[in-house]
């Protein structure tokens, strides 16, 4: 009996002294516990499976895993704002300028030699005479990728206009001459231009542009000479020629534009256009005109 009594009294004495000796789960895996219950084989965070700690909320891994989850998802909607950003502004369109030009000559005058009736040095004709202010219809085809560039191209064809004068009694050879001129002068030009835009509001815009354009100019003279021959008889002679300028120039300008309806801009323009030919110096447009946008 006293050996019986030996031994339960061992027993028991282990029994009570055994949490005192026995290892914490924390001291043997070496994990900072979050307030959870480990005898649980799942609990509600996923922190425990089958009693081995596998992410804790309060744990540095997952704290580092919720941070670059939050960053990569930063990125994407910094991503995501730009492609709808870019979708809004990227437009393409189409569009018609009414132009007004202004042309400023070289010189004051042009010298015409090769008629058959021109004095002795040629025959000089005041510039404005022949260079006349020109109306023309321009076609624009563009793209807008953002809120701050756009590309043109565009074509200008001016209306054919007749500019009629007169010169007074030229007397050369004891013959008196009286002369009728007629000059006819249109131009074409065609190229690119890069835009900037400054929005002010979702309605308006200021534009700056630069671009380069291929300039042809044409004027044609009619030249008809009055006089009487020795017999006292009318006669007439007639010249005509032909005055070409054809030049690639450097245009720059500044406007606004101002969306007058959903795909429907209304636009306005200044242009400095430098010809630097023989006879003419430089153009300027102002003009106004419509976009459709797509």
């Amino acid at each position: 009996m006293k050996r019986i009594a030996f031994i339960l009294t061992v027993i028991g004495a282990f029994l009570f002294a055994a949490p005192a000796f026995a290892v914490q789960y924390g001291d043997l895996y070496g994990v900072e516990w979050c307030p959870c219950n480990p005898d649980d084989q799942y609990d509600q965070n996923g922190s425990v499976v089958l009693g081995k700690t596998v992410m804790c909320p309060c744990d540095s891994m997952y704290d580092g895993y919720d941070r670059s989850l939050e960053k990569d998802l930063r990125k994407v909607q910094h991503k995501t704002r730009q492609a709808v950003e870019t979708a809004k502004n990227f437009k393409y369109y189409v569009g018609f300028d009414y132009n007004k030009s202004q042309m400023t000559t070289a010189s004051g005058t042009v010298k015409l030699d090769h008629l058959i009736f021109s004095p002795t040095g040629g025959l000089d004709v005041p510039s404005d005479v022949i260079f006349d202010d020109q109306d023309n219809i321009g076609i624009v085809f563009g793209v807008r990728p953002n809120r701050n560039i756009g590309i043109e191209l565009f074509y200008n064809r001016s209306y054919n206009k007749s500019n009629v004068t007169q010169i007074d009694n030229k007397t050369l050879g004891n013959i008196d001459y009286h002369l009728a001129n007629e000059y006819v002068t249109e131009y074409q030009a065609f190229g690119i231009d890069l835009l900037g835009y400054l929005p002010v509001t979702d309605y308006f815009d200021f534009i700056a542009f630069v671009g380069v354009g291929q300039y042809d100019i044409d004027v044609e003279a009619g030249i008809k000479s009055y006089y009487l021959e020795s017999s006292g008889q009318s006669a007439v002679d007639e010249g005509k020629f032909d005055l070409s300028e054809d030049k690639l120039a450097w245009r720059v300008g500044l406007g606004f534009q101002f969306n007058i309806a959903r795909g429907l801009v209304l636009r306005s323009m200044y242009r400095y256009i430098r010809l630097n030919t023989d006879t003419i110096d430089y153009l300027q447009e102002f003009s106004v005109g419509l976009r459709f946008l797509f």
